[in-house]
């Protein structure tokens, strides 16, 4: 216990967007279905994940996101897998959510907060592996080739490299033009490629049910 709010205190950004997600989660309770309430909490969580991240990573340095690499070590592959299980859950939730509201009058507003879930939760995704990325990387070593990631053309990549590596796995399937070095770093960008896949796919399902709908 002691331990998982050491991990808590030390990513504000995730504390914060939980903090966010219970508390619209149980406003939205006294008034939403289940599923509903849990959608609108992991929508609004996610969002402020997203929002306070962005601005953590845009006042990093450097130095900063090595000592943030070495503070955030311990337990990292614990949060990672909390993070993938809760988005895994949020797919969930959606299908749960579009069955519940099948034919009632809430049926339009389930399927528009069903998209936007999946949105959401697929820029989650990324975001939380980007920063994975950039952790793992300044814990590589001092010299580049000790490093788990090759930037072409830059030895001191900020953040905005890792969300280039991170969304280019996630849109496309491949490391473009950054190199991978190490199977342990193979392997983790082998199980995002895998989570982006099936997010994509959902993004798809949706889209095709929502536009069934319109056209029924």
């Amino acid at each position: 216990m002691r331990g998982s709010l050491t991990h808590l205190r030390n990513r504000p950004s995730l504390s914060g967007a939980l903090a966010v997600a219970l508390l619209a989660g149980g406003v939205a309770a006294a008034w939403l279905r289940p599923t509903t309430a849990v959608l609108t909490g992991w929508d609004c969580g996610v969002a402020a994940y997203i929002l306070l991240a962005g601005i953590l990573m845009s006042r990093a340095t450097v130095a900063s996101m090595r000592r943030r690499a070495r503070l955030l070590d311990p337990g990292k592959w614990g949060v990672l897998a909390g993070a993938v299980l809760a988005s895994l859950a949020a797919l969930v939730a959606i299908v749960a959510e579009l069955v519940s509201a099948k034919g009632s009058p809430h049926e339009g507003m389930a399927a528009v907060l069903s998209g936007v879930t999946v949105l959401l939760s697929w820029g989650f995704l990324h975001v939380f592996f980007a920063q994975h990325y950039a952790h793992d990387y300044w814990l590589g070593g001092q010299s580049v080739e000790e490093r788990s990631l090759d930037f072409p053309g830059n030895d001191a990549p900020d953040y905005v490299e890792f969300l280039y590596f991170s969304f280019t796995v996630g849109m496309t399937a491949q490391v473009s033009d950054v190199t991978t070095r190490g199977a342990g770093m193979r392997r983790l960008v082998l199980m995002h490629g895998a989570l982006s896949f099936l997010f994509n796919t959902a993004v798809l399902a949706l889209g095709v049910n929502l536009a069934a709908g319109l056209v029924g």
